[in-house]
């Protein structure tokens, strides 16, 4: 099996009563985290924006960071959002000969990055107040970072 790409949608919202959210997708594989991306706020991510990061973000990224997997046509898994399952999407990903990784109908105790990454992302962020974007921002690419650094992102 070739390696896998995960491209999951993130919402962060701190865990004390905040106003202040921000909205990541994060691609990763069992090498560690590839790229995570803000959404610009105020900015739905509909299948037209979805296709724009793949292009334009994730693609590049791979040219840098897993150039094989772009040689061995990856294999994709993301959740069942309307985004990423959208037929241009879907068609963007087979005209790149990207192995699409079906999931059953949505349901949260299946998706294996609510319970790996996402749960060590939060781990060092956990009851802390974000008054600002730019502090979560920067709270979760340090996570990441550290992610990468430790290699935790192993699926362990």
């Amino acid at each position: 099996m070739n390696g896998s790409i995960l491209a999951p949608l993130v919402q962060r919202k701190c865990t004390t009563q905040s106003n202040v959210k921000v909205m990541f997708i994060v691609a990763y594989d069992t090498d560690g985290v590839i790229l995570h991306h803000t959404v610009p706020q105020r900015q739905s991510v509909n299948a037209a924006y979805y296709c724009n990061f793949l292009r334009n973000h994730l693609c590049p990224a791979l040219r840098r960071k897993r150039r094989h997997l772009l040689a061995t046509n990856p294999i994709i898994l993301h959740d069942n959002a309307r985004a990423h399952i959208a037929n241009v999407v879907m068609d963007l990903l087979r005209r790149w000969r990207w192995e699409i990784l079906e999931q059953p109908p949505y349901s949260p105790d299946m998706s294996p990055c609510d319970y790996d990454l996402l749960a060590k992302m939060k781990e060092p962020l956990r009851g802390i107040r974000y008054d600002t974007r730019e502090a979560i921002i920067c709270a979760v690419g340090r996570s990441l970072l550290d992610i990468n650094r430790s290699g935790r992102a192993d699926g362990v």
